[in-house]
């Protein structure tokens, strides 16, 4: 097939992971012998050719050249004028590769008139969706909402599932278009929120992301009948330090679990990017408030590769996010065997099944997270048979799985007729 992926951004210019995965993918999509072809912006000013794709940096984004996450100052004139040119060179790229399908990334910081021209090209559509970018362009309300009274809200059963009833409704009140594209999803959560914002496509799937496997083990496996040292409880963080990953609620639990286990040393190592100061200081302000400094210690973020190690040197993965589409850093866990605790939110219990691969807790709920980790602290049967399931469960979230599941599905799109 010849494929032209369009993406925001490509590396080497790259913010997130969402970036790094296009680039994984079309890579693994080339070497199966597709021809495949980029489209990205220009921004970030880093060039990079790869031996088996081609990359063409032709597009602008509507962002600020020095920070993307500053608002755009340009005047509307200005905006005008960059989407009219990057409708153009679309439109002269389509004409020129004469694709038999186009594969949508992240389009934020583009306009929506970039994916209206898409739709109106003509030619097979395949968005492929990990967030809630595409709810943001059309249903602004819906995400904002959802964000003000579902991510950050209080645990509350009751209100919850009405908030959900009046999503839905106000979803399906929305002015959404239908897109002619089809639809790859990374979770049943992500599906889920795309209907209730009242978004469909001409079809859709599930398609789970997958991690690559170390060929060989850098570490031993840890026993997990065992606590890696002794008396000692090891608990783990590692992601963003931001308020949207609900550190704070793995800090509010840890009086209960101290509590709890009189006779075990308690600590809590949080590793990760720190660059949200304002939500670190609150942290700290919070640790000592509760007058446990010396349980909390805070270490700068570790290479991908260096995940499986630290897992092994620690007893309890805690895992406490407000909103999560679908986590890799959760299937590095459970491929490195260390009993983990996760919230049940977005896609976290589609990985974590609760007391087979993993403990569940509700989102937000520092009792509920404390009891989790007491359970499996006094439990070492429990842990040791999490651990053991994990690692198999873990198997069948692989890159390679993925990228096959992704070229049938890409596959079936190019057959069909338009």
């Amino acid at each position: 097939m010849k494929i032209l992926a369009i993406s925001n951004l490509y590396p080497p210019n790259a913010v997130g992971g969402y970036e790094i995965l296009c680039f994984e993918v079309m890579q693994a999509m080339a070497v199966k012998g597709h021809e495949v072809t980029v489209l990205t912006s220009n921004y970030g000013g880093k060039l990079a050719d790869y031996p088996n794709h081609q990359v063409l940096r032709t597009l602008n984004l509507l962002a600020t050249e020095d920070n993307i996450y500053e608002p755009f100052a340009a005047s509307l004139a200005v905006r005008t004028e960059i989407n009219r040119r990057n409708i153009a060179t679309l439109n002269q790229t389509l004409a020129d590769l004469n694709p038999d399908l186009v594969f949508i990334w992240n389009q934020n910081f583009y306009d929506a008139s970039l994916l209206e021209a898409l739709e109106r090209s003509g030619r097979r559509l395949v968005y492929l969706l990990t967030d809630n970018w595409l709810i943001a362009f059309y249903n602004g309300n819906f995400i904002a909402d959802y964000f003000s009274r579902e991510v950050y809200a209080t645990a509350d059963r009751w209100r919850t599932l009405l908030r959900r009833i009046k999503r839905r409704l106000a979803g399906a009140a929305a002015t959404v278009p239908t897109l002619r594209g089809s639809a790859i999803f990374a979770s049943r959560f992500m599906q889920q929120l795309y209907r209730e914002a009242g978004f469909s496509f001409s079809d859709s799937t599930i398609i789970h992301h997958g991690v690559s496997a170390p060929l060989t083990a850098p570490v031993p496996l840890t026993d997990r009948s065992q606590l890696v040292k002794g008396q000692e409880l090891r608990m783990l963080f590692a992601g963003r330090v931001v308020e949207i990953k609900g550190i704070h609620t793995a800090i509010e639990a840890l009086p209960q679990i101290i509590q709890a286990l009189p006779s075990m040393r308690v600590n809590l190592s949080i590793v990760g990017d720190d660059r949200d100061q304002s939500y670190l200081a609150q942290l700290k302000n919070r640790i000592e408030q509760l007058g446990i400094t010396g349980i909390v210690n805070f270490a700068p973020p570790v290479p991908e590769a260096d995940l499986f190690q630290l897992f092994q040197e620690h007893d309890i993965y805690l895992f406490p996010s407000l909103y999560e589409p679908f986590s890799l850093t959760l299937i590095h866990a459970l491929q490195a065997g260390i009993p983990t605790v996760a919230s049940d939110v977005g896609g976290n219990p589609e990985i974590v099944l609760h007391r087979q691969t993993g403990m569940l807790f509700r989102k937000a709920d520092p009792a509920q997270l404390a009891t989790q980790v007491i359970n499996l602290a006094h439990n070492s049967a429990l842990r040791t048979s999490i651990a053991a399931q994990a690692r198999e469960h873990a198997s069948d979230f692989t890159f390679a799985r993925m990228i096959g599941q992704i070229e049938v599905h890409l596959s079936a799109v190019f057959e069909k007729t338009l």
